[in-house]
């Protein structure tokens, strides 16, 4: 049965291009839901991190061909989160092509080894710029472009945030990260409270352990837990009480959950999708 009050709504998703991403998926949902979609991704390597993986331009084009075949419309719109300018430009011609945006999934995000992951005492001033500009600056600018968007539509919106475990615990070599997502959070509880008399829900979503393709380049965590001594599969029944690494499509679910009219009256929340793995 379909969510109630997504269908004929229009989405803009960030992060929306990669293969077996949080984006791809959450797009893919609410297109399944009823939604036109607007995927929105930076769909090029960032200039100073160009080992970083990022999607591609064909990714974009692909998801929006699926989403096409779903018989719902879909517009691919290249922006980096970290710039006003692109940000602004990517909003206003998703919303020209879609006539409005009335739901926004702030899914575009990361860190990793070169960009921002380490020893708090070892990274660079520029990693920890970057890592905080995609997550958290990020975040706030697609957030207010849509939210302006929503509020000349006059019919309300929701918001939802990708947060993390990482917001709401201290992870080792991922101090920027957890600061970034942490600040997610308060942001989210924020934007709820000045956007509510506007009829827009703000929430985040705070996933664990994902198996998506970023996680898993090159299979470097399971690598990790090899080196220390230990197996996957131990590592996820001791971490993970449901026994299995999480989806991208369980955090697409709480997603859609969150922006149809079942999850009308939650905002300001932060809600764990993790399987058990964060219980905070």
């Amino acid at each position: 049965m379909a969510l109630a009050g997504i269908e004929g709504r229009v989405a803009l998703v960030t992060g929306a291009a990669r293969r077996r991403g949080i984006g791809r998926a959450t797009a893919m949902r609410l297109a399944s839901e009823g939604a036109d979609v607007a995927c929105l991704d930076i769909a090029r390597p960032f200039s100073e991190f160009p080992d970083y993986p990022l999607a591609s331009a064909d990714e974009l084009d692909e998801v929006v061909a699926d989403i096409e075949k779903l018989g719902r419309r879909a517009v691919a719109v290249k922006a980096d989160v970290t710039s006003w300018d692109e940000v602004h430009a990517a909003v206003s011609e998703a919303a020209d092509a879609l006539g409005t945006i009335d739901l926004c999934a702030n899914v575009a995000g990361g860190a990793g080894f070169g960009m921002g992951a380490g020893p708090l005492l070892q990274i660079g001033e520029g990693e920890w710029d970057k890592v905080i500009d995609v997550n958290l600056k990020g975040t706030w600018m697609v957030s207010r472009a849509c939210a302006e968007k929503m509020m000349a539509g006059g019919r309300g919106g929701r918001i939802v945030n990708v947060s993390s475990q990482a917001g709401k615990r201290g992870f080792p070599m991922l101090g920027a990260y957890c600061a970034a997502k942490a600040g997610v959070i308060l942001l989210t509880q924020v934007m709820a409270a000045e956007l509510g008399p506007m009829g827009i829900t703000v929430n985040a979503v705070c996933p664990g352990t994902v198996d998506t393709d970023l996680l898993n380049k090159d299979h470097q965590m399971e690598n990790m837990i090899t080196a220390m001594g230990g197996s996957w599969e131990e590592w996820i029944a001791r971490e993970i009480p449901l026994g299995r690494v999480q989806q991208p499509e369980d955090v697409a679910a709480a997603i859609a959950f969150l922006m149809s009219e079942d999850g009308s009256y939650i905002t300001g929340e932060a809600v764990n999708v993790s399987g058990g793995q964060t219980m905070v």
